[in-house]
């Protein structure tokens, strides 16, 4: 290897090492950062990851779309009440049900479909039915640690549809 491919080499070296520093505690702990093992271990004053060529799998806790999330959906093309509006989606094991406080209205969702990391709902306004469009379908992702949330409807013939990201509560 050259110069330059030593010099490259070594700068790939810090960077992926930099990547984890901020993460050792003391000598001889074992990182998992992107996929890779990294054993702490003593560089002059510092503790320095230091890549072990082993992969690694974090032991991330599971994550569930049971719970409640909030955010502020955008309609398009926007209603009476505006582009822009709050919501609040309850997720349970046994059901789901949604508000949209600032509009005045809500209701409940029928799952019709779910997995770990998706699901998707149909929706039936219960409450100012006058004030929101019903009968709508939901879809929300997890995505990076919030919910992707999408809606598609119709009224009068008017497709609509409407996007948020949604944070745990």
């Amino acid at each position: 290897m050259g110069r330059l491919g030593t010099i490259i080499a070594t700068m790939m070296f810090f960077a992926a090492a930099g990547e984890a520093g901020a993460q050792c505690v003391k000598q001889g702990d074992e990182l998992c950062q992107n996929g890779q093992t990294y054993r702490c271990e003593k560089t002059g004053s510092e503790l320095t990851p230091i890549f072990q060529n082993l992969p690694c799998a974090v032991n991330a806790p599971a994550q569930t779309l049971t719970g409640t999330w909030i955010g502020s959906g955008h309609q398009s093309p926007a209603g009476d009440a505006g582009a822009d509006w709050s919501i609040a989606m309850t997720i349970r094991d046994d059901g789901a049900s949604i508000d949209y406080p600032s509009l005045g209205c809500g209701g409940s969702l029928s799952q019709t479909s779910r997995d770990a990391a998706s699901a998707e709902f149909h929706e039936s306004i219960t409450y100012g039915q006058d004030k929101c469009i019903d009968g709508g379908d939901i879809t929300v992702r997890f995505f990076k640690g919030n919910l992707s949330w999408t809606w598609v409807g119709q009224a009068d013939g008017q497709p609509y549809n409407a996007i948020a990201v949604l944070t745990r509560q």
